[in-house]
């Protein structure tokens, strides 16, 4: 196996650390979840790689569990520390924020993450659209989220968080302006949600119609 041939170099010269980075990603593309074990191997040989946190960070979030997430967490604060001018750092930063519970510093950092990207790139890629969208979401900043949930509802209008927070602003914008054919979309939406139990408690009890 390739990720064999990898971790056999990185054993023979230990300051290959690019090895075990290759052994992780291998691992990750063989969707063996030993991926996350050689990430956090390789950015601890050589702790200033951007490539390295990345890496393990985006593995972090793949493997699910709360660990995990927190060592993304980890891992994108310190891209923002180290690497201040890439967009990565924040905007990683704020995917973590809805599951985190820090939905108001998620909203911040995705604002940084979206000025940098500009720099670069006036065109947002969708990722990053439809974050800031559930962001404001969650910060009750209801019609701007509409906004920027309606640019990419084609593309995202199967995915379960997108449909919650797109049902979630479309209901309190519909009732912020009396609109009950908005309201009727809403419910037309959140009916087309499966699995509501997954749905949080505190989002919940604001989806009420």
């Amino acid at each position: 196996m390739t990720s064999n041939i990898f971790f056999k170099a990185y054993e023979k010269d230990t300051t290959f650390c690019d090895a075990l980075f290759f052994t992780g990603y291998t691992l990750r593309l063989l969707d063996d979840k030993k991926a996350l074990e050689f990430y956090i191997l390789a950015d601890s040989s050589y702790n200033k790689s951007i490539e390295f946190k990345t890496n393990l960070a985006a593995e972090g979030l793949r493997y699910g569990t709360e660990k995990s997430i927190r060592i993304s967490r980890k891992k994108y604060s310190e891209i923002i520390q180290l690497f201040p001018d890439s967009p990565e750092g924040y905007y990683g930063f704020a995917l973590t924020s809805p599951i985190l519970g820090d939905t108001e510093k998620g909203l911040e950092n995705i604002n940084i993450a979206i000025e940098k990207y500009k720099i670069t790139n006036p065109k947002l890629n969708d990722d990053v659209i439809v974050l800031k969208g559930i962001l404001l979401s969650d910060n009750e900043k209801y019609e701007e989220g509409l906004e920027y949930l309606d640019k990419v509802y084609s593309i995202y209008k199967k995915d379960f968080n997108f449909k919650v927070h797109y049902s979630l602003c479309l209901l309190k914008v519909a009732e912020a302006k009396k609109d009950e054919k908005m309201k009727q979309k809403a419910l037309k939406i959140y009916e087309k949600i499966e699995d509501k139990d997954q749905i949080s408690k505190e989002i919940q009890e604001k989806l009420i119609f």
